[in-house]
């Protein structure tokens, strides 16, 4: 366990490093080589079927692990709490991606993010955005969020969903019901040996048109939790 624990943080610091030497794009590709050395530290597995398309990157939100997942499958910058902006190591890689920091509490802070998204240009900047806003319980999907799918009818740009699975209830390092912080989660993650499989699916890009976005919304919400009830399961069931 201490061996995977001094790995990740090596990991961490090679990345903290390298935002001194790269620009973003070039940064982009970097760590999601590195996300993907992750993947395989964490004992995870991925099933991808489909690719992805540009537009604004959308995917549900399960785990702590969920941010590495993504990122190996696609780079790009995120909407983020603002709390992560402080935790040591983490703020500087997320700003060399392109985070957006959010105050969840602030109605000012949220709403100059929704402005940000309204101009993002979504194209050429992949964001990661998780509608639900916080994670939802093992197999379960909470109601979304509006703000990517006011962005993409406010903008123009599509919505990429990405639907992913996991196949072991540990993941969900939330679901006793008490609040974690990152760095305590991780290592509960090491010490009960976390093994995973991740089922990634790349869906069929959204456009939203003048006032679809709770249609759209509802929609995707529908089709996601399709995909989450029959995958998302431990392995004997």
């Amino acid at each position: 366990m201490l061996f995977k624990v001094l790995y990740f943080l090596y990991i961490l610091l090679l990345l903290r490093l390298e935002t001194q030497f790269y620009d973003r794009e070039e940064y982009k590709k970097l760590v999601t080589y590195r996300a993907r050395k992750l993947v395989k530290r964490y004992n995870t597995r991925l099933y991808v079927h489909g690719k992805p398309q540009p537009g604004f990157l959308a995917a549900n939100h399960t785990s702590y692990l969920d941010p590495i997942v993504v990122l190996a499958l696609k780079a790009g910058g995120a909407v983020a709490k603002r709390e992560v902006k402080d935790y040591l190591l983490f703020g500087a890689i997320g700003e060399k991606i392109g985070t957006l920091w959010v105050k969840r509490e602030d109605r000012k802070s949220r709403k100059g993010v929704i402005d940000l998204l309204n101009r993002w240009d979504a194209t050429n900047n992949p964001l990661w955005i998780f509608p639900e806003g916080t994670t939802s319980s093992f197999g379960k999907l909470d109601p979304f969020k509006m703000g990517v799918f006011k962005a993409a009818e406010n903008s123009g740009h599509m919505i990429q969903p990405l639907v992913f699975c996991y196949d072991n209830p540990m993941v969900d390092w939330g679901s006793n019901g008490t609040e974690k912080d990152l760095f305590r989660s991780m290592l509960d993650f090491y010490m009960n040996d976390v093994k995973t499989n991740a089922y990634c699916f790349w869906m069929k890009p959204m456009k939203v048109g003048p006032g679809e976005a709770q249609k759209k919304a509802d929609e995707l919400h529908k089709k996601m939790l399709i995909y989450i009830r029959r995958f998302e399961k431990a392995r004997d069931e």
